[in-house]
């Protein structure tokens, strides 16, 4: 298949089709570019959607990228990635505790 060029789509790294035992990285990401956000809160079209007051408070922040390895299954798919996923997890590991959590 080809790329598609839409908007959200056009940065997509694979257009293959996905096959059962193949293994990818899905790369979910919020970043807080100015180069684009900046424009963007100037644009009555695209500010519509944005809070400027919220985006301006987290522009110095850069963003967050959480990775997962996944195998494709018959049936969708199996996360191959051992980490801490919700906050208090992930506050816990930040400060000091073990990964995996014992006596989990």
């Amino acid at each position: 298949p080809t790329t598609l060029m839409r908007p959200g789509y056009k940065s997509l790294r694979t257009a293959r089709v996905l096959e059962p035992g193949m293994v990818i990285t899905v790369e979910p990401g919020c970043y807080f570019s100015e180069a684009l956000l900046l424009p963007a809160l100037q644009d009555p079209v695209k500010a519509k959607f944005l809070v400027k007051e919220a985006v301006l408070s987290y522009m110095g922040f850069g963003g967050v990228r959480i990775e997962d390895n996944v195998v494709v299954t018959e049936g969708g798919s199996e996360s191959l990635t051992q980490v801490p996923r919700t906050c208090e997890e992930i506050e816990a590991v930040m400060a000091g505790a073990p990964w995996p959590a014992l006596g989990v």
